[in-house]
């Protein structure tokens, strides 16, 4: 769409689209007059360029802007995005060539080209890596283009993270706090839930994070956030939603959010794994309210869990919970190894194994057998 608008726009004004830049995401703050001068002294490549209008899109809900190069310009010298105090903007090129290249390419080229340098390696290592070597004759056809792409692109997705821009993105769910809800609004601890697990789950630097929270935030709770950056423009995104919390969360004093914490317990039928979800949310609200610092979080989550699950669950014995709190995992880690236990354990055999937890009556060990459902593949 953006690369769409880009090129109609050019045409509209009569310009060539391969000397024109589309930024997007710039907010209303940023007047005509202090946009070009911003785009200029962000990068070098860019130290030439020209505004040449800008425009309103409400689906973004924030201004775009067209600019123009004195040459054609070079895709791999733009940069994709540009942070300006806690905003970021997006940067969308043609390319230079005749036949631009798509930016799946471009970005592809990028990974590969980042990856190859820190490895110290480079294009013409790639035959041999991939068991190509042009020194060695071969009785099959060489690959073809697409194939060579697919098996790079294969390497690359196992060692290379995904880039940012790449990541899929959807958007979150509007919030006011007004005393009339908007339309679609839901109250505000779905909300607050919702959000903060959609943050938690995006590899992306805070400052995108940051403006994606007030991309979604109307009427009283984006003054709140404004607020706050007034005095603090690199405001964290845990310290917004906690300001959010306050204002229009429940009012719960610190003690008892950890009381709450502390005191959920795995109910009688109740899945493991169901029973860590319900945890987090617990964990959650403590952290906003300062009861757990952030960095004891998967400390204090594990210590929890040992407590608050059912004794001698085959699950805690399996995973082995109680040894490992010295380094505990993260909650994503953790509740992945647990459904899938919990998916092997439906799916497995039954052995029986000896609890030592009582005595005969002369006194000496005896041994009563206990059940427990204990995978055995076949």
């Amino acid at each position: 769409m953006a690369l769409h608008l880009l090129e109609d726009w050019c045409k509209g004004m009569t310009i060539d689209p391969k000397n024109c830049l589309l930024v997007t995401g710039v907010s209303e703050e940023f007047d005509e007059g202090s946009i070009e001068p911003i785009l200029r002294t962000s990068t070098k490549y860019l130290s030439e360029c020209k505004m040449r209008g800008r425009m309103f899109v409400r689906e973004e809900g924030a201004f775009a802007v067209l600019c123009e190069l004195p040459l054609a310009v070079d895709p791999l010298q733009v940069p994709s995005t540009i942070t300006v105090e806690d905003v970021v903007w997006r940067v969308i090129a043609t390319g230079s060539q005749p036949s631009p290249a798509p930016a799946s390419n471009v970005e592809f080229l990028k990974k590969m080209s980042a990856f190859l340098g820190k490895e110290g390696k480079t294009l013409a290592d790639m035959p041999g890596l991939l068991g190509l070597d042009p020194g060695v004759p071969h009785l099959e056809p060489a690959p073809s283009p697409d194939e060579w792409v697919k098996a790079l692109g294969k390497a690359l997705e196992k060692v290379v993270p995904p880039h940012p821009e790449s990541s899929p993105y959807r958007k979150l769910r509007v919030f006011s706090g007004g005393p009339t809800p908007i339309p679609g609004e839901e109250a505000f601890e779905p909300w607050l839930e919702h959000t903060t697990e959609m943050l938690q789950e995006w590899a992306v630097p805070d400052a995108e994070k940051r403006w994606r929270l007030v991309e979604c935030l109307r009427g009283p709770a984006l003054d709140v956030i404004r607020t706050l950056k007034l005095s603090n423009p690199g405001v964290k995104v845990k310290d917004c939603l906690e300001a959010l919390d306050h204002a229009f969360g429940r009012t719960e004093g610190l003690e008892d959010v950890y009381c709450k914490f502390l005191n959920a317990r795995q109910q009688k039928g109740e899945k493991v794994s169901a029973y860590i979800q319900r945890l987090e949310k617990l964990l959650q609200r403590a952290i906003m309210r300062g009861a757990v610092a952030v960095e004891q979080m998967d400390r204090t989550r594990l210590a929890q869990i040992v407590r608050g699950i059912q004794y001698q669950n085959p699950i805690l014995l399996h995973l082995r919970l109680r040894e490992r709190q010295d380094n505990p995992p993260s909650y994503s880690q953790l509740i992945k190894e647990v459904r899938e236990e919990e998916e092997r354990q439906a799916a497995g055999e039954v052995w029986e194994i000896p609890d030592p937890s009582e005595r005969d009556l002369g006194g000496l060990l005896s041994l009563r057998w206990k059940t427990y459902v204990i995978t055995c593949k076949n």
